[in-house]
């Protein structure tokens, strides 16, 4: 079923998101929220804060080289990130 909420852009940028879609989707406070922009459409997804942090940890060093920068490991987890997003 779909819904459309109108709102507007704050100061720097903000858009809050109604109640009703903060319920009906269970979105918290620290939620990371992940925009693709692609010519003139937006898409939001917002990801949950895992239960689990050390076993994410731990998920990803297997995809992860030892001895990278973190600007690279930022880039390599970015990249598995928006690969999930345009798979789903």
């Amino acid at each position: 079923m779909a819904s459309i909420h109108r709102v507007r852009v704050g100061k720097q940028g903000r858009i809050v998101l109604p109640k009703e879609i903060r319920e009906t989707y269970g979105i918290d406070v620290g939620d990371e929220a992940v925009i693709l922009a692609k010519g003139e459409e937006l898409r939001l997804r917002i990801s949950k804060i895992s239960d689990d942090p050390l076993q994410d940890l731990i998920e990803l060093s297997k995809n992860v080289s030892i001895g990278l920068p973190a600007k690279e490991l930022k880039r390599k987890a970015d990249e598995e990130r928006l690969k999930e997003f345009l798979t789903r």
